[in-house]
């Protein structure tokens, strides 16, 4: 009995110091998408304050494939010592769990949240060649072109499809989904007039505006971008009406809590510098630095409430 006491405070003890040693080579943030999205902008922007001031190299490496199933597994197959960190979204977390079959992760209990770095909404965008200018007028539109009207997405049940489902049935009006590998190609149809409709993220759209081949119609938020300030909410039309993604670190459950806590109050100290929270508001995202528990309880929060909206929706993912 001795020695197996022995044995397990020798092992906290080697644990506590492998933490307090932490890092001694370079640290791995696994992104889920490819270079370029908010998820990625985020993770190069917090691999670069990390660098400074851990004083050891942060990477960024992109994992792309199967919605963030890719990622999702390489974190769960690395050691749970604090070198591999998962830029994680909704999606992997309180999403797709719901809709994907192919998911053998708990969402709840392999993962361990670290710090949520921001949401961003999305922007109904109409390509300008159809022949409304208001959300009302487009789903006045839709519905009397029942079926006519299609709405592209990023891939099936991911984010930007999820984000238009709830809209069309918030709105009752009946669109074609048309599903496409990444957020680039459907805006680029978009853009080309193929399709009729997408679910933007900020960062997608700005750009775009002034060109006069899209036109932004509604956010998803609960308040207006200061970004897109002449763009309404849903919520103006529709009350209530919100739907977010966010980006935040996690690490594989069993990863030492001393770890955690330091990247979560390194990566907090972000807030204080002006020009990372100017880049991020630039690219539509909104700052929220929620910490460990309180994170938790956010995916905590938000896997119940998509539960029962994906659970007879149809909707899957391959």
């Amino acid at each position: 009995m001795f020695h197996r006491v022995a044995g397990l405070a020798f092992a906290m003890l080697s644990l506590g110091a492998a933490a307090q040693s932490w890092p001694q080579r370079p640290v791995t943030i696994v992104v889920p998408y490819g270079a370029g999205g908010n998820t990625d902008l985020i993770a190069r922007m917090t691999a670069a304050h990390l660098s400074q001031t851990l004083g050891q190299s942060v990477v960024v490496e992109n994992r792309v494939g199967a919605g963030g199933l890719v990622a999702a597994k390489a974190v769960l197959a690395a050691p749970a010592d604090g070198y591999t960190l998962f830029m994680g979204t909704a999606s992997q977390l309180v999403t797709s769990p719901h809709i994907n079959p192919n998911i053998t992760y708990d969402a709840l209990k392999d993962f361990e949240p670290i710090i949520n770095m921001g949401a961003n909404a999305f922007v109904i965008t109409v390509n300008s060649q159809l022949p409304v200018k208001t959300l009302p007028e487009f789903v006045t539109y839709a519905k009397q072109q029942t079926g006519k009207v299609n709405y592209g997405s990023g891939g099936m049940g991911g984010v930007t499809h999820l984000a238009s489902h709830l809209f069309s049935r918030r709105a009752d009006v009946d669109m074609t989904h048309i599903p496409y590998k990444g957020a680039a190609a459907a805006m680029a149809d978009l853009l080309g007039g193929q399709i009729d409709m997408y679910s933007a993220s900020p960062s997608e759209i700005i750009s775009h505006i002034n060109n006069g081949k899209i036109r932004p119609l509604a956010i998803s938020s609960a308040q207006r971008l200061k970004e897109l300030p002449d763009v309404p909410t849903i919520a103006e039309t529709f009350p209530d009406h919100e739907v977010l993604s966010w980006n935040g670190l996690l690490a594989k459950t069993g990863t030492p809590p001393e770890i955690l806590d330091r990247v979560a109050s390194e990566v907090a100290e972000m807030q204080k510098d002006p020009a990372i929270q100017k880049k991020l508001v630039d690219a539509g995202i909104a700052p929220l630095y929620i910490a460990r528990a309180a994170f938790g309880a956010q995916i905590q929060k938000e896997y119940a409430m998509w539960a029962p909206v994906l659970k007879n929706s149809g909707i899957r993912m391959n």
